[in-house]
C-alpha cells in the first residue's frame, strides 16, 4: 500500500485557515477614529518583526514651540524618545515610523494567510494596521509601553501553529478600548458631556429651560444641541 504523502505547510495553513476571513475590518481602540485594517494587514504588521529592538529607535523628531501645550508634537519630540530610551520604554511613533520599513520575514505567519513571503512583502504596510497592532499590544491608551512586555505580548499574538491568534488579539484590543472610554468621560470629553447633561437637568428640574423656551419658542432644543456640539468640538 503506498503511504499517503504528508500535507506541506502550505497546504496544512490553509486547510487550518479555511475558515479564516481575512478581509475581517478592525478599528482602532478609538473606535471612533477614521480608519481600520484587514485581518491580513495586521498579520502584515506582525510578520515585519519579533522583537520591538527591531524598531524601537527613531531618528525623525518634531520641535515642540510651546512645551506647556501637551499634543502629538510632543509625542514625536526627542525629548519623548530620550525619557522612552532611558526607561526601558518603546514608543507607539517608533513602531509606526519604522515597522514599514521593515522586510516580512515570518514564513510560518505568511503560510497561514495563504501567501508567500515574497506577496507579503509585496504588500503595502498602512498606518491603521500598525496603529492597530499597537492598540492591542498596549492593552491601555498609553502610547509607552516596556520593551520586555511589547515582546512577550507580540509573542503571545502568534499561536502554536505559526498562525494569528485572534482571539488573544481581540482580548487585547478590549482592554484598550476599556481604558480609552473609561479615560474619555473621567478626563476627556466625556467629562464635558457629563457637565452639560448635568446642566440640562439643573434646566429642567428648576424650570430655567421652560423660561428660556418661552424666549426662544421651538428653536431651543436645536439652539441647545448645536452649543453643545460646538462646545465638545473646540474643547
Amino acid at each position: 500500500v503506498r503511504a499517503r504523502r504528508a500535507a506541506g505547510p502550505r497546504r496544512a495553513a490553509a486547510a487550518a485557515m479555511s475558515a479564516v476571513d481575512l478581509e475581517k475590518r478592525f478599528k482602532r481602540a478609538e473606535f471612533w477614529e477614521a480608519g481600520d485594517a484587514s485581518l491580513l494587514e495586521l498579520v502584515n504588521v506582525l510578520g515585519r518583526w519579533e522583537s520591538c529592538s527591531e524598531w524601537l529607535e527613531r531618528t525623525r523628531f518634531a520641535v515642540v514651540e510651546d512645551a506647556r501645550k501637551e499634543n502629538m508634537v510632543q509625542g514625536a519630540s526627542v525629548e519623548r524618545y530620550d525619557y522612552a530610551r532611558r526607561n526601558g520604554l518603546v514608543e507607539r511613533l517608533a513602531m509606526v515610523q519604522n515597522v514599514p520599513q521593515l522586510p516580512f520575514r515570518d514564513e510560518r505567519l505568511a503560510a497561514w494567510a495563504g501567501k508567500s513571503v515574497r506577496e507579503m512583502n509585496a504588500m503595502p504596510v498602512s498606518r491603521a494596521a500598525v496603529e492597530i497592532v499597537f492598540d492591542s499590544l498596549t492593552q491601555s491608551k498609553s502610547s509607552l509601553v516596556p520593551e520586555t512586555v511589547m515582546d512577550e505580548r507580540r509573542a503571545r499574538l502568534i499561536g502554536a501553529d505559526g498562525g494569528f491568534d485572534e482571539g488573544g488579539f481581540l482580548a487585547g484590543m478590549a482592554k484598550s478600548r476599556v481604558a480609552v472610554v473609561v479615560g474619555f468621560f473621567l478626563l476627556g470629553k466625556g467629562q464635558l458631556y457629563g457637565y452639560i447633561f448635568a446642566g440640562r437637568i439643573l434646566l429642567d428640574v428648576t424650570g430655567s429651560f421652560d423660561l428660556i423656551k418661552g424666549l426662544l419658542g421651538e428653536y431651543t432644543e436645536p439652539i441647545f444641541w448645536a452649543l453643545t456640539l460646538g462646545a465638545v468640538y473646540y474643547a
